[in-house]
């Protein structure tokens, strides 16, 4: 069984994206100013796009592939994020999370997704107001990033058409190859100098613009989706995008380790990879329920 059209539209859109991608790095390649950081980011673009394709065959068969995949996906993350939080002593831990994870997603999977996501919003709370009360609990901490958001996000995700969810990941990797791109060639001044010193303000400005630039062609071709709505959209993924990525910098920070275990080259464990994607998603997820009850 095949994703119905809506979703098959976002993963063509992801496949155009790619593509213009490689397009505007294949081109700075010539260009001798730009060569140099063009063929720096060349490997990088090509394990992103088998990442890209593992990501859009899912979503193209979402009513087969999405309960497995994302149960998978939830077992990894969390037993990544538990191994660097409870780090070094993390392997009893780590399982424990993942196990617990798994376990709770099954039950989420059971029930209606909108009452699963509201309880695991109400969870987020409890779990926030934990993590002030009690500052350094590595509980509260897996709780707040990335447990809860990651099983909201995946219950959405296979309880709800997952386009929306698709089309936030499109504007995640939109931001983040160009805020990259932008950085690598004008990045001058640090944005979060000891959190991620690889950021620039001027590779986020240039993250944003094209971001921005994304959702208003796109709110000129599909007649359902206002330009209004298109940047409040872009404004989701932007705040949450840089929250995500900046919550797993803390945590790998805090435990002295530069990734999360790694599972591809280049780009270190799954978390690494999609730690804004949890986020933003976990977010949406809840305003999606709320929206939907």
């Amino acid at each position: 069984m095949i994703a119905p059209p809506p979703t098959l539209g976002v993963v063509a859109a992801a496949l155009v994206v790619l593509a213009l991608g490689y397009a505007i790095v294949g081109a700075m390649m010539w260009i001798p100013a730009t060569s140099a950081s063009a063929r720096k980011i060349w490997p990088i673009l090509n394990i992103e796009a088998l990442t890209v394709g593992a990501v859009l065959v899912i979503f193209a068969f979402a009513p087969v592939l999405m309960v497995p995949a994302m149960l998978a996906f939830t077992l990894r993350v969390v037993w990544e994020a538990a191994s660097v939080r409870h780090r070094p002593s993390g392997g009893g831990h780590a399982v424990f999370w993942a196990g617990a994870a798994g376990a709770v997603l099954i039950l989420c999977f059971l029930l209606p997704w909108t009452v699963a996501v509201a309880a695991l919003g109400l969870s987020w709370l409890a779990a926030a107001a934990w993590r002030l009360a009690r500052p350094g609990e590595p509980a509260a901490d897996l709780l707040v990033f990335p447990v809860l958001p990651l099983l909201a996000f995946a219950t959405a995700c296979a309880g709800t058409n997952p386009a929306i969810f698709l089309a936030a990941w499109i504007g995640i990797e939109t931001f983040d190859s160009y805020a990259l791109l932008a950085g690598k060639v004008f990045g001058r001044r640090k944005a979060f100098p000891v959190l991620s010193p690889n950021k620039t303000i001027e590779g986020l400005a240039g993250g944003v613009a094209m971001l921005v630039l994304t959702v208003v062609v796109a709110a000129a071709f599909l007649d359902n989706l206002s330009y209004g709505r298109a940047l409040a959209f872009a404004l989701l993924i932007g705040v949450f995008t840089v929250t995500g990525d900046l919550a797993a910098s803390l945590m790998k920070r805090r435990a002295g380790v530069k990734d999360f275990p790694p599972l591809v080259p280049h780009q270190g464990g799954l978390f690494d990879i999609f730690d804004s994607w949890i986020a933003t998603g976990g977010a949406l997820a809840v305003l999606l329920a709320v929206w939907a009850g």
